[in-house]
């Protein structure tokens, strides 16, 4: 696998919060402060509001979804970096905290959503399956259709003194065949309180970094002793 070929796909970043109420005045408000940020504002329920961009341009989608107990912003089918995403994504982090009083952060959940290119123009099909995980042509044959896609599945269990969980596929993407889909949903349980004199977001993205830097690293050097 070509290391330096990785791209960015999609960022997630989904917070939880002990059960609140966010009134109609407190998502307009947030909508006010974003409008920068997202064009479109649509309260779906009492307990569902969702401010979102579409581009015309591209196929990039940017969202943050507010609920009851969580908030989720999204860049999906982006060409933004990590750095891009964790600057824009920290902005309405610390605007809704702010506006919507959330008091803290029972535990978050981070996906990293990247694409990579083999050396040689190999099909990630035939990489994965063979080369990988070492499955046989003879074998596959019993299925009796045309394997159009395939791939691994990691689960890392926390650790004492790492209280995260890592759910990792890597799989062909099936748009092109000669990328590699690679993601990682990274789970982190410490509860994160918000503090006039703890600086919160720091700590939450440097969970975003350390999701991300898993796949770029750990998981790419294991995929580059199969494509050397």
């Amino acid at each position: 696998m070509n290391k330096n070929s990785i791209s960015s796909l999609g960022f997630i970043m989904e917070l939880i919060n002990p059960r609140m109420r966010h009134g109609i005045p407190s998502t307009n408000a947030l909508f006010v402060e974003l409008k920068e940020v997202y064009a479109n504002c649509n309260r779906i329920s009492d307990d569902l509001t969702e401010l979102s961009f579409l581009s015309q341009a591209t196929p990039e989608t940017r969202k943050c979804v507010i609920k009851g107990d969580r908030i989720i912003i999204l860049n999906d089918f982006t060409s933004s970096t990590l750095e891009g995403f964790l600057e824009t994504s920290g902005y309405v982090l610390r605007t809704a905290v702010k506006i919507l009083k959330i008091p803290l952060f029972i535990f978050r959940q981070h996906t990293v959503r990247l694409t990579a290119a083999l050396l040689r123009g190999q099909d990630s099909r035939v990489f994965l399956g063979n080369k990988v995980s070492r499955l046989e042509d003879s074998k596959l044959k019993v299925l009796k259709r045309r394997i159009h896609g395939c791939g691994l599945r990691f689960v890392f269990a926390p650790e004492p003194g790492n209280q995260s969980e890592y759910l990792v596929r890597v799989e062909s993407f099936l748009r092109d065949t000669s990328l590699i889909f690679l993601e990682n949903q990274a789970r982190f349980f410490k509860p994160i309180q918000i503090q006039p004199d703890i600086d919160y977001a720091v700590e939450i993205r440097d969970e975003l970094k350390r999701t991300y830097s898993f796949l770029t690293e750990n998981v790419s050097d294991f995929l580059v002793q199969y494509n050397q």
